[in-house]
């Protein structure tokens, strides 16, 4: 749990100069994990003045990945 809040907190730097509708992915090993990194993750891109355009947990190869769209 430590590992995945120190990742949502490096969340709170993402880049400012982002262009708009950009996509942020992490591969995740359980859907759980997924679920849980999913809505954190969403909340620390709003919090950082981010518009979330989308986002989900997908099957992938080995486990999940996170995608989130965003964009300023």
């Amino acid at each position: 749990m430590a590992g995945l809040l120190a990742c949502v907190m490096g969340l709170a730097a993402v880049p400012a100069a982002q262009a708009s509708n950009k996509t942020y992915t992490q591969p995740v090993a359980s859907a759980g994990t997924c679920a849980t990194m999913e809505t954190a993750t969403v909340a620390a891109f709003k919090s950082s003045g981010y518009k979330v355009r989308k986002h989900a947990c997908l099957k992938s190869a080995g486990g999940y990945t996170l995608v989130i769209g965003y964009s300023k």
